[in-house]
């Protein structure tokens, strides 16, 4: 779910700063903005419509609604276009120099996003026609208070952060200009900061701005946060932690912060914690993009069954999205939903482009065949995985198993052998391998791969069970049928004294073993008379076989055996 993940220091740089407000606009423009911060597009979206259609002639609407577009990609670069969103943004900024060709702000948007697009000589030209609507020695007749001609600069140099274009001589020089018109502007110190932050990595001075932010605004929660996100990078998980706090304390509603909060909470081992912070989030957000990085923490923090439900949540309001279906099949088959899983990878896969489908797919898609009792196609979809990441190998050993399962012997063979070919020193390869040469009925080889098996895990004890029954295979048999070899004698004996800890878990590994001995000692005794102590090793082996399983048709076949050989004894 890993496009889910939303750059979080980038997308917080963009979402807090809301940079000036040069005249008292209306609390709905406030309140529209707010929308934006806390990332509730849509809302927001609807609130702008309705402020442009009571004064279509305030160019900072259209302004702030652009913005509103390119805060909704930033909050979801990988699930939301850039193009969509700086066209949609650029129509409003085109409409904005229409309806309001005075204002300088919808022609520092046009330069912003070719600032973004790296269209140097276009973002200079519209810049220019930005800086032609300010008052200037050139522009004397142009009247505007020094305060909102510092928040144009302001906002002109904020452009650079949200490019990361590293022209912080410009930056700078735009910076130092607003200050001399209005140094208690609080964005002012933001945008300075987030110059030293984003762009120079200089934390020290960085600090030093959002500090002078915070004094002139103290109850606002945005240089709060940022100071927190600069210890986050500086790896002071605790100070980080205290100045999220501080911030949600500060304003309960300033969405940004949960997320940061839970991101660093979920880091820190608090799954509880973080996965409040971020139903947190998700309340105060109300976004799809954030429902989704939602389900990305839930995800990591393996709570699968209320991934499930958010993205059923996703669902009902876009289903356009096929990550969604990925997810949603990969939380099902952790919650072992087998069935409903399946449905959705093929969904997934069907609607993907080859390119958007990566080994993991694939893995799932042949797990979830494997769950269903589709061993053949599965592991043809394990192998798929397996030639798109070859660094993991153990997919290899699946589709063997899917191949075993369904006896096809000849294939799980050349897949185990593929794999012990390419990484040697795996146990249960070994041991899969063993299992089906014994299916094979070659049991030479499965001896070998089991001997490997038994030194790799001395205490496994099925290994030493189907070694012993290999090896009972490999015995040589008279005309009358009795065992002259006993290749087995020594490792049954040794699967007896491994099974001696625990008689009642190891029942019918004991019960074959006494099985096998006291047959190989009887034909040794059949075939010689003399031999009284294959006798009494016979008849000792029988008597414990008939204790662990009184009930057993092999015990009663050998009860007269059994009476024969005390006679014998005797």
């Amino acid at each position: 779910m890993s496009r889910f993940i939303k750059p979080a220091g980038v997308v917080v740089a963009l979402l807090l700063f809301f940079p000036f407000m040069g005249k008292v606009y209306s609390q709905e423009l406030k309140d529209a903005r707010k929308l934006t911060k806390n990332e509730q597009f849509v809302e927001a979206s609807s609130m702008f419509k309705k402020l442009i259609r009571q004064t279509p002639s305030n160019g900072d609407l259209y302004y702030y609604y652009g913005r509103n577009f390119l805060y909704k990609f930033y909050s979801d670069t990988l699930n939301v276009s850039f193009p969509e969103m700086a066209d949609s943004a650029k129509v409003l900024y085109q409409e904005g120099v229409k309806q309001d060709p005075s204002n300088p702000l919808n022609f520092v948007g046009l330069a912003g996003l070719d600032v973004i697009a790296k269209n140097n000589a276009l973002a200079k030209e519209e810049y220019e026609k930005a800086k032609a609507l300010l008052p200037s020695k050139a522009n004397k007749a142009i009247k505007m208070e020094p305060a909102r001609q510092a928040s144009v600069m302001i906002e002109m140099a904020e452009w650079y952060v949200f490019a990361k274009v590293h022209d912080t001589a410009t930056a700078f020089t735009l910076l130092r200009n607003a200050e001399k018109l209005d140094s208690k502007n609080p964005a002012l110190y933001i945008v300075r900061g987030d110059v030293y932050f984003y762009l120079l990595n200089d934390g020290s001075k960085a600090i030093a701005n959002y500090n002078l932010a915070q004094g002139l605004d103290p109850m606002s929660p945005e240089a709060k946060l940022r100071l927190g996100m600069l210890w986050l990078r500086a790896r002071q998980y605790t100070t980080a932690m205290n100045y999220y706090q501080d911030v949600v304390k500060m304003d309960s509603t300033f969405a940004p912060a949960y997320r940061e909060l839970g991101s660093l909470q979920a880091r820190a081992g608090r799954q509880e914690d973080a996965k409040k912070s971020f139903k947190k989030f998700l309340e105060l957000s109300r976004n799809t993009a954030a429902r989704k990085q939602f389900v990305n923490t839930l995800i990591e923090l393996k709570d699968y069954n209320e991934a499930i439900n958010q993205l059923n949540e996703i669902l009902k309001v876009d289903n356009n999205d096929n990550d969604v279906n990925r997810a949603l099949a990969y939380s099902y088959f952790e919650t072992q939903q087998y069935d409903k899983g399946l449905v959705y990878i093929k969904k997934f896969i069907a609607n993907a482009k080859p390119e958007k489908v990566r080994s993991l797919d694939y893995a799932y898609y042949g797990r979830l065949l494997a769950k269903t009792k589709q061993d053949s196609l599965a592991a043809g979809q394990l192998m798929k995985a397996y030639s798109l990441d070859t660094s993991k190998s153990e997919l290899i050993s699946e589709a063997a198993l899917c191949y075993t399962k369904i006896k096809k012997y000849d294939l799980a063979k050349e897949r185990y052998e593929q794999k012990i070919a390419i990484k040697k020193g795996v146990p249960m390869d070994y041991y899969n391998l063993g299992k089906v040469y014994y299916s094979l009925q070659d049991y030479v080889k499965a001896d070998t791969n089991l001997a490997i098996f038994n030194v790799m895990q001395a205490d496994y004890i099925p290994g030493f069970a189907w070694r012993a029954r290999t090896k009972s295979n490999l015995d040589l048999k008279d005309a009358k049928g009795f065992n002259t070899t006993g290749y087995g004698v020594p490792v049954y004996e040794g699967l007896i004294v491994k099974t001696q800890s625990d008689t009642v878990k190891y029942m019918k590994e004991r019960f074959e073993s006494f099985d096998y001995l006291a047959f190989y000692h009887y034909s040794q005794f059949s075939r010689d008379a003399k031999l009284k102590d294959e006798a009494e090793k016979a008849l000792s082996y029988y008597l414990r076989m008939s204790a662990v399983n009184p009930n057993d048709e092999k015990v009663v076949i050998v009860k007269p055996v059994i009476e024969i050989l005390k006679q014998k004894i005797k």
